[in-house]
């Protein structure tokens, strides 16, 4: 399914649970171009300047990559804990990002409510694994106070290569089809076409 369309059907599944935060494509109808809570880009943004700097990468040789970046078990942060709470989360959560980003011509997004997009420049399927799987390990260290004591996230990410010319859509499929890898295995990893050539390899 292209990504588009799987934002779309998690939209209509906001409306079923009652969720009550405005939504990334929310936003977009309001023709916003950055997400408020964090700063990123959303998504109709990620999808505006993605293509260009994918070109640019292609034209220049060289290599960039898609991830994206899903807090596990979100809808059950949401229940557990109040709206600031999970507020700080997100912040917390996308200023790890910013930081492990900063100084690259990397772009990030918020993609959906617990979905963060990276397009990484300069890095290719093996480098950009290894810094996911820093970004992973950093972000699982991460604790939070809430009335209960404390409390850490973990999060899943897919990570897709860009190796020819194609619709930045299917980058970003490509990205989620890892991560649904990711989730499928029990979550709190990073899964890519490199993680798959090493357990193949043993």
């Amino acid at each position: 399914m292209p990504y588009l369309q799987s934002q779309h059907f998690r939209e209509t599944e906001r409306l079923t649970y009652g969720w009550a935060a405005p939504s990334p494509v929310q936003m977009e109808g309001a023709n916003l171009t950055a997400d408020p809570l964090t700063g990123f880009a959303n998504l109709k943004e990620f999808y505006r300047v993605g293509p260009s700097l994918v070109g640019t990468c292609l034209s220049e040789g060289t290599t960039c990559a898609t991830a994206i970046v899903d807090i596990d078990y979100f809808r059950r942060l949401n229940d557990t804990h109040c709206e600031e709470t999970v507020a700080e989360v997100l912040k917390a959560t996308a200023a790890r990002l910013e930081a492990a980003c900063n100084g690259g011509r990397h772009l990030l997004a918020r993609l959906d409510d617990e979905e963060f997009g990276l397009l990484l420049v300069g890095l290719d399927g093996e480098t950009a694994t290894d810094f996911c799987e820093t970004l992973r390990l950093e972000i699982a260290g991460m604790r939070f106070g809430s009335g209960d004591g404390e409390f850490s996230i973990t999060v899943s990410i897919g990570l897709a290569e860009v190796c020819g010319p194609e619709t930045f859509d299917n980058y970003l499929n490509a990205a989620e089809q890892f991560l649904f890898m990711a989730k499928s295995y029990g979550r709190n990893q990073v899964f890519s076409d490199y993680t798959i050539v090493l357990q193949a390899a043993g």
